[in-house]
């Protein structure tokens, strides 16, 4: 194919042109672009930042408020290859102020369908502001929550796939009076298309085994039975979930949808 004279160019100046946009977007102010963002209708009034420095494509924010829990050094870059696949990727870290200490990091990848994936994520974080997050801060948790995950993903209604472990160290709870659960573990896998969680204690207070299971339709069921460990209070609270058996432990039986507790 060849070109006129008066066109011979016209290649050339379309890929400057590209080059030109795509430098402009990937060096577009963050500053400016959060401002615009939270001017627009689309802005969520529970998250804010402030010291915010780089651009779109890779930046840092050195303070960051989600539902009221403050985060710093909050840094981000943006992988725009995964826009080809309809999704938008990018790397993630942040911490917790030093009087609460905590971090979490991963790469994340979120889909126009609602879907979120999430790979190598590391983070520890108080359970009391895991709790205030996640909106269930009348437990008032006790402990810090570690996570070590392979990958995650979120199909928009239900958990697809995940594999790693989650711990809950020095668990415990206060909804009337304080109670020490001890370590807690649960442990994921995907088989055949269903989460599987493997729930295990470290030989505290609480003495806790059960499979959880979920399907990707947003169905889940957990199977397994409790007991304290010289433990009065914990015994005490305990007689409220269920009738102990023969072999002096609870067992548990639970089945519905994430729906219905709030997750979809």
């Amino acid at each position: 194919m060849t070109f006129s004279p008066r066109f011979q160019y016209l290649p050339l100046a379309v890929f400057g042109l590209l080059v030109y946009l795509a430098a402009l977007v990937f060096t577009f102010p963050a500053e400016r672009a959060y401002a615009h963002w939270q001017a627009s209708e689309q802005a969520n009034k529970a998250f804010a930042l402030s010291g915010i420095t780089g651009s779109v494509w890779s930046g840092r924010a050195s303070i960051a408020l989600i539902q009221g829990q403050q985060l710093k050094d909050v840094e981000w870059t943006l992988h725009p290859s995964s826009l080809l696949f309809g999704q938008v990727g990018l790397s993630w870290r942040f911490q917790l102020p030093e009087s609460e200490g905590g971090y979490a990091q991963a790469e994340a990848a979120f889909g126009l369908d609602g879907s979120v994936k999430l790979e190598q994520l590391e983070a520890r974080l108080p359970a009391a502001w895991v709790a205030v997050v996640a909106k269930a801060a009348v437990v008032r948790p006790s402990g810090n929550v570690s996570a070590n995950l392979k990958q995650l993903t979120w199909n928009g209604q239900s958990l697809s796939s995940a594999e790693g472990r989650v711990a809950w160290h020095g668990a415990g709870v206060n909804i009337f009076k304080p109670v020490a659960l001890g370590d807690l573990a649960l442990s994921l896998e995907t088989v055949d298309e269903t989460v599987k969680g493997i729930v295990s204690d470290g030989g505290g207070p609480l003495s806790l085994d059960g499979l959880l299971t979920l399907t990707p339709e947003g169905k889940y069921t957990f199977n397994g039975s409790l007991a304290a460990r010289n433990s009065p209070d914990l015994e005490a609270a305990l007689r409220s979930m269920g009738r102990t058996g023969s072999d002096g432990r609870i067992k548990l039986k639970r089945a519905g949808s994430l729906a219905s507790l709030g997750l979809r």
